[in-house]
């Protein structure tokens, strides 16, 4: 069963913006590659260009299909198969959008299997939307080698960022106020808003898991919080985290060095620290979610003293 779309709440230029693209890329079937840090809401914006494509062509929705695949969490076998299964819906004529998930970890057989899949397309005239998602841009693959030139160059038609979160903090507020609306109505339990104190701690908290991690904070503050209002405690932030700004804030005091490096420094050492910290010290798991190499993670260790306690 298709789950229910929420609403892209926000104001942040990204968001006003990816309103009024939703409907264009909805008119046509150009393939989308959404580029974006994970929990950014990659998946929410392919499902509102599927339910706006059914919406504008009038289409039944029982026969409309978005087909997910997530190449994270199938087996190589698992996603060829899907992709034989897509092949079949669209012969019989099935309204289909194909969201394919982490493409960037598909194998050489899955990218040939994909590839087959859109040639067959091509040559039948057969009509399907392709929406995939990345965490990184894949140009470095293709130009390795390791993604199929061609397959990047038939899935990247149209080409969007999806900015981490807290580059857009206009849409925090928005976003989590939706929520607060949604989950009141389905739960039934009187929450209504949210402190001013808790609007302070999401505005200044860092989201290293995006859009999914302020759901999982909304969530969580209906478990343990008492209604009407959702407090800053009821949010469960981790005690003692520095917010955005906070750690160079000690940076020159007391007549200490006050240049820029040394303020760097200080910043990239927190936050090194505070994502080895949330990998449980995995530096390879560390350097992809800091989008470097891992020799380069020891390096910085070493650079700037960072320690495991």
């Amino acid at each position: 069963m298709e789950k229910k779309v929420t609403p892209f709440a926000g104001q942040s230029s990204f968001a006003k913006e990816m309103s009024s693209l939703v409907q264009t890329l909805s008119q046509n079937n150009a393939s989308v590659l959404l580029i974006g840090e994970k929990g950014t809401g990659k998946r929410l914006i392919a499902q509102h260009i599927h339910s706006s494509a059914v919406k504008s062509a009038g289409a039944d929705k029982s026969t409309s299909y978005f087909f997910e695949i997530n190449c994270r969490s199938f087996s190589e076998a698992q996603v060829i198969d899907s992709f034989e299964t897509v092949s079949r819906m669209i012969l019989y004529g099935q309204r289909l959008t194909l969201f394919v998930s982490s493409a960037e970890t598909l194998s050489k057989s899955m990218q040939a299997a994909f590839l087959d899949l859109i040639k067959k397309q091509s040559a039948n005239n057969l009509s399907f939307k392709i929406i995939c998602t990345v965490e990184h841009p894949l140009e470095v693959l293709v130009s390795s080698g390791v993604f199929s030139s061609e397959l990047y160059s038939r899935l990247s038609t149209v080409v969007l960022n999806v900015p981490p979160l807290r580059q857009r903090t206009e849409d925090i507020i928005p976003i989590a106020q939706s929520y607060l609306l949604r989950f009141s109505k389905k739960s039934g339990l009187g929450f209504s808003e949210f402190s001013e104190g808790a609007k302070a701690a999401m505005l200044t908290h860092f989201w290293q898991g995006n859009t999914d991690e302020l759901i999982n904070a909304v969530q969580r503050a209906f478990i343990v919080g008492n209604p009407p209002v959702i407090t800053e405690s009821d949010l469960g932030f981790t005690l003692g985290t520095p917010a955005v700004g906070e750690t160079v804030e000690s940076v020159g005091k007391d007549g200490g060095d006050k240049t820029l490096k040394t303020a760097v420094d200080a910043f990239k050492r927190e936050y090194i620290i505070r994502i080895l910290s949330e990998n449980g010290w995995n530096q390879t798991k560390a350097a992809s979610v800091l989008g470097i190499q891992r020799t380069y993670v020891i390096r910085l260790m070493n650079e700037l003293q960072i320690e495991r306690k």
